[in-house]
């Protein structure tokens, strides 16, 4: 029971975080997520060391560089009361010359006005010194800046009157303040170009391989496509190319069997047509010609199915110049069809494969119906070609099924109206080669929509 419970709650959280990945505004690629999984862990790791240098390195190293500061300058106080007035001009010069820090002493009123006692600027150091002053020395102070940022000057409310310190930076404020952040971003920097750098390597044979698989999809190939990247790309690479090579392997086999068979079976129909043209009329005879033109055609339909797979090379052509002259040569056996062109559109297409399959939708349509009406667009980045038809179109528990090679609707598609059943499999062989997609919907004319979507 434990085990199951557990099990359910981890099956939950995986897939809650399926949902969060799916739905959040996180990257959706494959390059983008690696690079954020590389990247976002640095970025954390330099953030933490961020905070503990400045909240703990920095204001140790600031206190002990105030504390030693304020200790020079307790060291030239003690000077002071040991030796009499006259002679603190000669320690404030050796202050300056051995310590770096200069001595003035002013009168009791120079005391900066407008300052409050203790208010200091925002840096930590400074901030560090006020405390170590306040903490140290027993007079009241008041620390300013320096002209250009680069000394502090500390005065202290002695009896004598208002001592002037003027000390450098560097006396109390480390330099790795601004060291410390600039390799952080540089290293940041850094790291994040060489995760990009090789993400993108990474990425490109996984690009490289959907883009095979895509264009072998399309009847298109990459001879050129070979496997390279990490060990599970290559794996997976090597995989498609033995799949492609199968796959053709097996198409090569079934054109060649299908002309194999139309050769054999073209001779026997042959002497048999001979044989009765010869023969005295009779309706036996007719009958017999009539079985033998329907044999003729079933075979023409299987060797046009056999070559569904298509050889013809990809050429840019305008469809919709295209689809033009087909319906231009339909209007012949069907007088009434509109031709609606949007825009004209060129595509890479096999023109001859590409028409067949435009043909085998309208010679359905002439064929069923009386009326036919052909729109060509775009809509959602794809080219669509949309065939109308006012006949007595497909019931919907039955469109699936007439993709099917040699399957016919016996009511209305069989022998008698022509057909062998082949029609729309091959339209549908040509369309997915070229990367599209078919849709048998209902017609707004009352029969069949035939909705052809190609990728542009």
């Amino acid at each position: 029971m434990t085990k199951l419970t557990v099990k359910h709650i981890f099956g939950k959280l995986r897939l809650k975080f399926k949902r969060f990945m799916r739905d959040s505004i996180l990257p959706k690629g494959l390059w983008a997520r690696s690079l954020l999984m590389i990247v976002m862990p640095v970025v954390l790791l330099q953030l933490v060391v961020a905070i503990l240098f400045y909240e703990q390195h920095w204001k140790i190293i600031s206190n002990r560089m105030a504390s030693g500061l304020v200790g020079d300058i307790s060291y030239v106080l003690s000077l002071m009361d040991k030796n009499p007035k006259d002679e603190w001009q000669d320690i404030f010069n050796d202050a300056q010359r051995n310590l770096k820090i200069g001595f003035f002493m002013l009168d009791k009123d120079k005391m900066p006005k407008g300052v409050n006692v203790n208010v200091v600027s925002d840096e930590i150091a400074v901030e560090e010194l006020s405390r170590v002053v306040a903490k140290t020395l027993p007079y009241n102070f008041i620390i300013t800046e320096g002209a250009q940022r680069k000394t502090v000057n500390v005065y202290l409310q002695m009896p004598e009157g208002v001592l002037e310190i003027i000390v450098p930076t560097r006396r109390f404020f480390s330099s790795t303040a601004y060291v410390f952040p600039a390799w952080m971003f540089g290293s940041a920097v850094l790291l994040f170009g060489i995760a990009w750098l090789f993400m993108r390597i990474q990425v490109r044979s996984i690009r490289r391989l959907s883009k095979a698989a895509d264009r072998f999809g399309k009847g298109q190939d990459m001879p050129n496509f070979k496997p390279e990247g990490a060990s599970e790309v290559r794996q997976a690479a090597v995989a498609f190319i033995n799949m492609r090579d199968r796959i053709k392997r097996q198409l090569d086999e079934r054109t060649t069997m299908l002309a194999g068979v139309s050769h054999d079976l073209r001779t026997p129909l042959t002497r048999m047509k001979l044989q009765l043209a010869m023969m005295k009329k009779s309706e036996e005879i007719e009958l017999l010609r009539s079985d033998v033109k329907d044999m003729e055609v079933m075979l023409e339909g299987y060797l046009s199915f056999a070559r569904g797979e298509g050889k013809e090379a990809f050429q840019k052509v305008e469809v919709s110049a295209l689809v033009k002259e087909l319906v231009k040569k339909m209007r012949r056996s069907m007088a009434k069809i509109d031709l609606h062109i949007e825009q004209p559109m060129e595509m890479m297409v096999r023109p001859n494969d590409f028409s067949r399959a435009i043909a085998n939708v309208l010679s359905n349509a002439a064929r069923y119906a009386s009326q036919a009406a052909v729109t060509i667009g775009t809509h959602g980045g794809a080219l669509e070609i949309i065939i109308d038809d006012n006949g007595k179109g497909i019931p919907e528990n039955l469109r699936a099924q007439v993709f099917k090679a040699f399957y016919r609707i016996e009511e209305s598609r069989n022998k008698q109206t022509g057909g062998v059943g082949l029609g729309l499999t091959i339209t549908r062989d040509i369309v997915t080669a070229h990367g599209g997609e078919i849709y048998l919907e209902s017609s707004p004319l009352g029969g069949l929509r035939v909705r052809l979507k190609f990728p542009l």
